[in-house]
């Protein structure tokens, strides 16, 4: 989840997120929304949502957010030709 403070105190629409007071939260931003609003002089602050999701701390660690390794699209390319 995401707060968002406008630097205007606005209510309605801004990059598809509504605010009323000039705050909204949101569950999901897109990377053009969060560069968007961090130009315009917005405030963007991840929430931690742990607690909401009920957690206990008796399961597995979740998995992480990034995958480490080759992407497939690589693993059979040739190496680039060397450059004259």
């Amino acid at each position: 989840m995401y707060a968002i403070t406008s630097p205007y105190g606005d209510d309605g629409p801004v990059a598809g997120v509504h605010f009323t007071n000039g705050r909204a939260t949101i569950d999901e931003l897109g990377a053009g929304a969060r560069l968007y609003f961090l130009r315009h002089g917005y405030e963007v602050e991840q929430l931690d949502d742990t607690d909401e999701q009920g957690s206990t701390g008796d399961g597995p660690p979740p998995p992480p957010a990034t995958t480490k390794g080759r992407s497939r699209a690589k693993e059979g390319a040739a190496p680039p030709a060397p450059s004259r």
